[in-house]
């Protein structure tokens, strides 16, 4: 059996729609609310990434490029009898062209970690995000979608799973953007 989540304000409709088409199975997947996602988060320290010009300089004309993830969004398809749900992120991020850069593109390296119910790191990938500045634009908004499979053991505890995304930092990065949050 297939069964589609969408965002989290749609899953309690799709969970009651369900519940009561399939009341009649008596299984684990009849269970009212076990279509809700799992949970998808921006890591707080990982939602920027800044590349400075060599040197060392560290003020704003020194800035090659910056992001930001702004936004992030998510929707899931279970499957039931195989005992796996596809999870759909989606996350906006905003590029900037700083004053130093001298190059029109760059390439912003990024995590997607899948945690299981107690927060045990099961995977993780790290990808990349191409981004190019046509012309003079110094700031350009790139949607990325990334999907991620998760086997689950029994579907009433898949929505307990997590997703993570954040720019994969460098030390000194990671080190910056704690100082920034204090």
């Amino acid at each position: 059996m297939r069964l589609i989540a969408r965002d989290r304000w749609l899953a309690p409709i799709v969970a009651l729609g369900l519940g009561l088409f399939v009341a009649a199975c008596q299984s684990e997947e009849a269970v009212l609310g076990t279509v809700i996602c799992p949970q998808a988060y921006m890591v707080k320290d990982a939602t920027r990434s800044t590349d400075y010009a060599p040197g060392g300089g560290r003020d704003l004309i020194d800035i090659e490029f910056n992001a930001e993830i702004v936004d992030i969004a998510w929707d899931c398809l279970y499957e039931t009898e195989q005992r796996f749900v596809d999870v759909e992120v989606q996350f906006f991020v905003r590029a900037l062209r700083g004053p130093a850069s001298q190059e029109r593109q760059t390439t912003f390296p990024y995590f997607v970690v899948v945690a299981d119910p107690e927060g045990t790191v099961l995977a993780k990938r790290v990808f990349g995000i191409d981004v190019a500045f046509p012309g003079n634009a110094l700031e350009i908004g790139h949607i990325e979608t990334v999907r991620q499979r998760i086997r689950f053991p029994t579907l009433a505890g898949a929505a307990d799973y997590t997703i993570f995304v954040g720019f994969q930092l460098t030390p000194e990065q990671l080190e910056e953007a704690r100082a920034r949050r204090l």
